[in-house]
């Protein structure tokens, strides 16, 4: 018997009332690239409109229906959440009443966020002779050909408009029918990967010096260049131009011949001021001491555990979470610290910098849309072991997480007004 893989996705477009995992049969193409935790597209309803969705599960050998529908499209080149971010979703479900897609979204950066835009196009073959006799006296048939042809395709918000009050669905589908055009579904990123371009060399240092050194005096600035690569590796071409004043003309002539190559690499946008000294660890007063032993057993113990640190204002609980995230890298797990909106201020981030350097990632509503995401970017592909940011910090995804600070806890900013409404604590 014939048997087919089914995804279970999560739906952008069911209400609650309805959520549910829906069953979609994976095209041979995407089988090799899809797994759970990524988005796709997908027909729902009795429309088929389009709608994201995002794979919770993959069930192989399942027999074939025919009421099932197909994934049309994967927008992930590799799952954006993970086993344990999926079983979160599902939790916060039950727990505050969202749909599992809110409860999924919430945990992503804006800068991920897919806008979908649905089109008209002529299918295949389809001319306009043969269009215009499949539409017949169809007006509003020919009409929408006409937009199409005009531009090269219309976009549903534009037939909505040229129809005004007049629903243009029997037109569509007398020529969704008769393959003369079909729906095309297109999705686009809020935010792009910000790159830079990036010299190389393509042969071992000493041969490119060896190419060069009688060119010091006739070729000065190709000199240069070379003798910068061969120190470093490789570097930005705007900062090879700047310290040797070279110009990308210079570049272009040692791509030619053959010893440099121009490469583009991702950059990330960074939130933290980089130039930060650092410092060694705080030393403790006789109670912080006491109270990081008691916490940090806890945190040694390898399993859940909870504690409230008590302290007005000033009694140095900072240093207390300072010493226990230092004590949690070493045990090579990762941490967060999680503070009220009105607490993350400059200084607190230049404190956390000067101890954790690099390794700190800062995640909250105030930065801008490219920081965010590059700063989620940083944290999931682990360059980043520390998580300092405000409520929605606390989905960041970092491994093997071993602490977790909520400062000022009784702060009513850690509770979401918008859906899901979830409480920062009870995520944590």
């Amino acid at each position: 018997m014939d048997t087919v893989t089914a995804a279970r996705i999560a739906l952008k477009a069911a209400t609650y009332a309805i959520d549910k995992p829906y069953d979609y049969d994976v095209p041979a193409q995407l089988l090799p690239q899809l797994r759970p935790g990524m988005r796709v597209i997908v027909p729902f309803g009795a429309g088929n409109r389009r709608t994201e969705g995002i794979v919770l599960a993959l069930a192989d050998r399942c027999p074939p229906d025919p009421r099932r529908k197909s994934v049309l499209t994967v927008l992930d080149d590799a799952p954006v959440l993970d086993r344990q971010a999926l079983h979160l979703a599902l939790w916060m479900r039950e727990r505050w009443f969202c749909t599992v897609y809110d409860a999924a979204r919430a945990m992503l950066p804006a800068g991920l966020f897919f806008s979908l835009q649905d089109r008209y196009v002529l299918c295949g073959g389809a001319d306009r002779e043969s269009a215009y006799e499949a539409a017949g006296r169809s007006e509003s048939a020919r009409r929408i050909l006409e937009l199409i042809f005009a531009s090269g395709g219309a976009e549903v918000q534009q037939i909505r408009e040229l129809f005004g009050t007049r629903d243009p669905k029997p037109a569509l589908k007398l020529l969704t029918d008769k393959g003369i055009v079909r729906l095309e579904t297109s999705a686009s990123r809020g935010v792009g990967d910000k790159t830079e371009q990036v010299a190389v060399l393509r042969v071992p240092p000493e041969e490119a010096m060896a190419q060069v050194i009688h060119k010091r005096q006739s070729a000065p600035l190709r000199y240069a260049v070379v003798e910068l690569l061969c120190a470093v590796g490789s570097a930005s071409s705007k900062e090879i131009c700047y310290f040797t004043g070279a110009s990308s003309a210079t570049l272009r002539a040692l791509v030619k011949s053959g010893l440099i190559a121009l490469e583009r690499r991702e950059v990330f946008r960074r939130p933290v001021p980089e130039a930060v000294e650092r410092t060694p660890p705080p030393q403790l007063n006789a109670e912080q001491h006491s109270a990081f032993q008691g916490l940090n057993a806890l945190a040694a113990a390898g399993k859940p555990a909870a504690a409230l640190l008590y302290g007005v204002t000033g009694s140095g609980k900072t240093q207390v979470y300072i010493r226990l995230i230092h004590e949690t890298l070493a045990r090579g797990r990762t941490a967060m610290v999680l503070v009220p909106e009105i607490a993350l201020t400059p200084q607190l981030l230049r404190s956390f910098t000067a101890q954790f350097g690099d390794e700190i990632a800062v995640l909250h509503s105030s930065l801008r849309t490219g920081e965010r995401y590059d700063e989620w970017k940083r944290v999931r592909a682990g360059k980043a072991r520390v998580v300092i940011g405000t409520r929605s910090a606390v989905f960041a995804p970092l491994e093997n997480l071993g602490l977790i600070v909520l400062d000022e806890e009784q702060e009513y900013s850690y509770k979401s007004e918008n859906v899901p409404r979830y409480h920062a604590r009870d995520v944590a």
